[in-house]
Order: C-alpha cells, then structure tokens, then sequence
C-alpha cells in the first residue's frame, strides 16, 4: 500500500511539473514537457535532487520543440550540472555554474573519452545555455575539422557487409545491422542521426524510400537505390518505435549502436563515417547543382564539402571543352 501511494505522488508531482512548464510555454509541446518532468539522470547520485529544478530552468529556456532535443538538453545540462556541483561544490546559480573554467574543465576530463563530434556538440550546446540563461559568453570548442574525412569503403566491403547483416543469428539483429546500412549507405546518417531516427520518419514505396532528419535542419532525403531493399527489409513490417532498436545511454546514444557492431563481429566492420563518407562521395560524382547538394547533405558551406573531394571522381577538363564553352549543357 505504501508503494502503492509513492508511485501515486511521485506521477502527481510529475504531472504538476508537466502543467507547470506548459503555462510557463505554452508552445511547449506536451511529449516534451513529458519528457522534461520525468526525466531522471541513468545513474542519479545524492546531487541530482539538488540540481534537478535548475536543469529543467535551464532546459526549457533553451526552448526545445522536439523530443529528441528535450531529451539531449535535458542530458547534457543534467550531467555537466550534476559533474561541476559535486567537483567544485559551487553553488546552483547560473552564473556560478556556467563559467569558462567550469566547462573547460568539464570537457577535458569529464567527456575526454568522448568523440571530438561529441565533445563538440556537448560544447555547443552548453555555450549556447550559458548566454541564454546567465548571460555569458563562452567559448566553445573549435568546430571538427573536416579534414580527415575517412575513404568510403569499397563495393567489395559493402557486399560484405550486406551479406554479414542478412546472416545475423536473429531477426532483430538482422533488422539492426539492415537498417543501420540503409541509413547510413543509403541517406547519409550519422551514428546520432540513426539512434534518433524512428520508424515513422522512414517511407518506403516500391523501390523508392525516404528518410526524414528532423535536426540540426529538417530534411526529407531519397535513399540511394542499391541500399533502398536493405533497408525496407530492416523496418519490416513495423509502423513505429526506434528504427535501430537499443537501448539508449542517454549520455552518449551513438554507444550502443558501436556496442552492436562489437558483438555481431563479421568478416569487416562497418563504418558509419565510412558509409555516410560513400554517400556524400556519390553525391558529389552525380554532379548536383551545388544548391540540391548542401540542401540534402545538410551542409551550410561548399568548404565542408572539400575534404571530400579527393575520394571523388576524378575529370579532365578537356572532355568538358563543349559545356564550358556553351555549346551543350551539363
């Protein structure tokens, strides 16, 4: 009876925070008030209830309209919070919390297992919270250089890789590894990118499919032909859910997925960068007008286009004598 009554108060206070943050904003989606009210750290220490109402603060003036990044907010403020107060033992106020040294330090030995991507998108976000919520500005890390853009794997490694996929033990996993190489090899998609993707941001009709990507910009993107079957074969006959099914480690969800790769060991392992590294590569050799191209791969530059350059195709000017002089057309 007493747990009974526990569970009782602890979904009537969360339904209280729930109503709460959605007059505070009322463009607030309700999931994401959801997910802010019930969110609790995957492993909460003796500080969390201490900090709990500043993450949320802090979270919702960041405004997040989606789940995912609710979610992300609420993970990244949560653990550099709840890391900085029990190391330095500042107090919980913004001004106290979002300094320089306190992320730097955050960074460097909190998060330095972690991917520089990673590194980098946990710093982005946090300088942003800190001029929003304290009014100060940081500096966050230097964007990832794109200058060691990985070599695309090879027509060879790719049919490995779809006859490993199709082999797996079990149907999940063979679901999984399909559905990873359709993402990835087929639209492009990061290893976060997949972990956020749900099935109902996929669409596949015959031989055509789509894949949906909801952040950093909303775009709707044709998966490549040759990746589209393996795909449709990893959703199957599912209207919802994850389309990677994984537990998710709210700090780093792109863990799981590498866990995976780990435990269902194949001739090769794939590479998400590797494949995504391929896509981009052909894309740039099927000669898109410049616009279509970082308007599908998400890019904001041509120069983040470049490292990619050496593994493209390669063109001799002369061949492009009768286009450059105006004679025919591209």
């Amino acid at each position: 009876m007493q747990e009974i009554s526990r569970l009782n108060n602890k979904t009537a206070a969360r339904a209280a925070v729930e109503a709460s943050l959605l007059l505070a904003d009322p463009e607030l989606p309700t999931v994401c008030a959801r997910i802010i009210a019930g969110y609790t750290p995957n492993s909460p220490t003796g500080i969390w209830p201490q900090v709990r109402q500043f993450t949320i603060d802090c979270t919702v003036a960041m405004k997040p309209r989606t789940p995912s990044n609710a979610r992300r907010l609420m993970t990244m403020i949560a653990l550099f919070t709840v890391w900085i107060v029990t190391v330095t033992g500042c107090p919980v106020t913004p001004q106290r919390v979002f300094t320089q040294s306190n992320l730097d330090r955050f960074l460097r030995t909190r998060l330095g297992g972690h991917s520089v991507a990673y590194r980098f998108d946990v710093s982005r976000n946090l300088t942003k919270a800190a001029r929003i919520i304290a009014g100060a500005t940081l500096r966050q890390l230097p964007t990832p250089t794109q200058g060691d853009a990985v070599a695309p794997h090879t027509s060879r490694e790719r049919a490995t890789f779809v006859s490993w996929a199709n082999t797996l033990s079990t149907p999940h996993k063979r679901q999984n590894a399909q559905t990873l190489l359709g993402l990835a090899g087929g639209a492009g998609l990061t290893a976060q990118q997949i972990m956020d993707a749900k099935v109902t941001d996929i669409e596949i009709d015959g031989d055509r499919a789509f894949v949906t990507i909801h952040e950093p910009q909303r775009r709707r993107i044709p998966v490549r032909r040759p990746w589209v079957k393996i795909l449709a074969n990893g959703i199957g006959t599912r209207t919802s859910g994850d389309a990677f099914r994984a537990y998710r480690l709210e700090e780093y969800p792109p863990n799981q997925l590498q866990q995976f790769l780990t435990r269902n060991r194949g001739e090769l392992r794939p590479s998400v960068a590797r494949l995504r590294s391929g896509w981009l590569v052909e894309l740039i050799d099927a000669n898109l007008p410049l616009d279509v191209l970082l308007a599908i791969t998400g890019f904001t530059t041509l120069a983040s286009l470049r490292p990619y350059l050496r593994y493209a195709q390669r063109h001799d000017a002369t061949d492009w004598s009768a286009v450059i002089a105006g004679e025919v057309s591209a």
